[in-house]
Formats: C-alpha cells, structure tokens, sequence
C-alpha cells in the first residue's frame, strides 16, 4: 500500500514539474564545446537578451534572431578561446584591474557602487555579470597586448605625418577664461568711455594679479564667481570676435581688451588641445642621461658593506676605470648588461636621484645614496631640455596608432589562433 502510495506521489510530482525539468535541461544543453570549454544554451541566451536590449534601449529595429544567434556564438567561441589562451599563459584580471575600471565607471556616471548595482537589476543585469564582463575585457587587452601591442614599432616619421594629417582634420579645443564688463541696454558714449577706462585698468592689474581673482572681483559675466571660466570649446563654439582675438595667442597668454555691443572683453588660453605644436604651450624639463651601479643589503651584505663597496668603485673609476666594466661587473639590477645604463631621467621622479643630479657635474661621480631599491652611485654623461606638451602630443599619437594597428592584426592573429582550436557546434 505504501508502495503504491509513493508511486502515485511521485507521477503526481513529475507531472507537476516537468515543464520545469524540460526547460532546464533545454537551458544548460551544451550546444558548443571549444577546446576543453563549453558553452551552454544559457549562455547563448543571456547573449542574445543582451543584444535585444542594447537594440531596444537605442531604438534599432533588430535583426532576424538567427542572425543575432550566430553573431552571439561567434563572440562566445571568441571568448572562450582568449580565455584558454589566457590561461596557458597564466594571463589573469588583477583585483586592481578591476577595481581601477569600476571607479571609471562611477565617476563618469557620477553615481556610487549602490547605485551601479541598483541600474544592473533594473537591466536584469547583475554586479556578477559585470566583474565577469570586465575581467575578460582586461584579459583580451593584456593578450593582445602580449603577441601584438609590444611587438609594434611606431617611428617619429609616422607620428610626425599622423600630426599633421590630424592638425588639418581635428578642430582645436580651447580652454578660455573671461573678463566681461558689460555696457547697458542702452550705452551713453560716456558710459563707454568710462567702461573702455575700466577695461585697461583690469588689464594692467592682471600683469601682476592672478586672471580668475581679477575675474571673480570685476567681471559682469555669469561665469565670473568661477573665476571667469568659459571651460572647453571648440572653435566653431566660439564667438568670430572671440577667434580673432585668441588665434595668435598661446596658452597662458591673454588678449588685450576688446569690444563688441555687449561690453569690453578680455579673454585667457588657460590651454589648447591641438595637433598644432606651435599653438601648445612649452613646457621645458630637464632630463639626464644615467649609470649607476646598484647594490642591495642581504643577510651577508650590511649597509656598511654595501657602502664601502660603492665608495671602492667610486675611487677606481676616478682612477680612470671604466664605469660600464664596473657595472657590468659588480651591479646588482637590470642595467649591469648594458653598462649600467638606464636610460634619459627626467628631473622630479626621485627625490634622492634629483638631490644627487643638483651636486654633481657632469662625468662626476656621486657619493653612495639610497633608495627604495638599493644603495646607489651615479654619473650623467649628458644632459637636454625637452618639451613636455610636445611630448605629450607625440605619445598620444603613438598609442592612437598602436591601438589602430593592434586591432587590424588581431583579427589574422585570433583566425591563426582559432584554426588550431578544437570546436565542435551542436544542432
């Protein structure tokens, strides 16, 4: 009776519930197997809901779900193939990776962690689902980074065409500060005499005062309680007064007072993005080429030691030994091979380097000093003044390139990569 009983209960419950059973089954059926991975009908499916939602929120008419299918398992083959790879080469998203890329997410959305969790929910979305999304975006770069991004060599040739390819097709931002003092409705010709004074007496002020004070305490602008700033515009947002006035003027500089039937105008460049060099301000630092020797204390190897040492290959390289032979011989970092050459510094990246660079001369040893990494002596063979916002522009344009063509040669290098993978799809 018992028996008969547990029967019955039990084909009551599989009716209940095999919808349930059927559905579930149909989600977690794998439908592709890459390499020693799978990728189930749930993953395809949360893709593809993904992929709606992006259509609908942005108010495209999607294509045919096939389509959107296929393009879907693509992507995820794609992934699980990076992620093998990845692997292999023990690639992996650090917590600091992640970390980093989620505070980029809440300051240029200005929200806080619980309001990115809340916004995920309300997507059917989770946090989950995002660290994941991240952590194979970091994984992607690092590995594109590894086989191609660090094999590219971009020449100053290239960069230099690029700039003036850009400066031709890419308006320049200007960062601009205002003095404005208005005329009235109506202006007497007194008014603006008085007013015309007014403006060449702030403009003698601001050869000894700071602009924004100047602004904050005379300006009738809107912007003067932010001390006159304007902020970033382009030059097809500006005034033609505007322009003609700030075109010969670097950043820093100010304009003499203008007019226009609004008032009498002063105008700052606080800064210009531009691909135009000549339109950037310059920014000089002082950079040394460097040796040093390098030694580090250990349990056999005291301060005191180490000290001595350095003040011996000090004395014998005043004696007329070459310094390259002693650091390739006794020192203790990656220069030793090359002679213990590291390169062009740039004054300001360590305190203890700087103090050292400001009392020697030049070929002069320096006396042992420390640092995080160890017990040093240096020499500079040379020196140069660099320009930093050049600079600056140059390094911009190589990693635009960079990434450029990092991303055409990845597509020939994941085809390589995925010819040499095991994938099977499943009907």
């Amino acid at each position: 009776m018992i028996n008969y009983f547990t029967r019955i209960v039990f084909a009551l419950y599989l009716l209940v519930n095999s919808s349930f059973i059927s559905a579930y089954q149909e989600m977690d059926r794998i439908i592709a197997i890459v390499n020693k991975d799978v990728i189930t009908f749930n993953d395809l499916s949360e893709g593809v809901d993904k992929a709606l939602l992006f259509f609908q929120q942005n108010s495209i008419q999607p294509p045919e779900t096939s389509i959107i299918e296929k393009k879907v398992l693509d992507e995820l083959i794609e992934q699980k193939i990076i992620e093998g790879y990845a692997e292999d080469w023990n690639i992996k998203a650090s917590q600091e990776d992640i970390d980093s890329l989620i505070e980029n997410i809440l300051s240029a959305n200005g929200i806080t962690l619980d309001e990115l969790k809340s916004n995920l929910k309300q997507q059917n979305s989770s946090y989950d689902k995002l660290i994941k999304s991240l952590s194979y975006e970091i994984i992607l770069k690092k590995v594109k980074n590894r086989e191609i991004s660090s094999k590219l060599n971009i020449s100053d040739y290239e960069i230099k065409k690029h700039k003036e390819k850009m400066a031709k097709i890419k308006p320049d931002i200007y960062d601009l500060s205002h003095i404005l003092v208005k005329f009235s409705s109506e202006p007497t010709a007194e008014e603006k005499k008085e007013k015309r004074k007014l403006g060449e007496e702030i403009f003698n002020k601001l050869k000894t005062e700071d602009f924004g004070k100047i602004a904050y305490e005379f300006s009738d602008s809107p912007d003067a309680n932010e001390g006159g700033a304007l902020g970033k515009l382009k030059q097809s947002e500006l005034p033609e007064i505007f322009i003609e006035k700030i075109n010969d003027l670097s950043a820093g500089e100010y304009s003499a007072p203008f007019e226009s039937n609004n008032g009498i105008h002063i105008v700052k460049v606080n800064q210009i993005e531009s691909y135009n060099e000549a339109k950037n301000s310059s920014q000089k630092i002082k950079k040394y080429f460097i040796k040093q020797i390098l030694l580090k204390t250990s349990e056999v190897a005291s301060e005191d030691d180490v000290i001595k040492k350095l003040k011996r290959y000090k004395n014998e390289i005043e004696s007329g030994a070459d310094f390259s032979i002693i650091a390739k011989k006794y020192s203790e970092d990656f220069s030793a091979t090359n002679g213990g050459e590291i390169g062009w510094i740039s004054e300001g990246l360590e305190q203890n380097f700087d103090d050292q660079l400001s009392i020697i001369e030049k070929n002069e040893v320096s006396e042992p000093f420390k640092t995080d990494l160890g017990w040093h002596i240096i020499q500079y063979s040379d020196y140069k003044f660099d320009d930093i916002a050049a600079e600056n522009i140059d390094n911009k344009i190589k990693f635009e390139l960079i990434n450029e063509r990092t991303e055409l040669l990845y597509q020939d290098w994941f085809s390589s990569l995925k010819a040499e993978s095991f994938i099977e799809v499943r009907e």
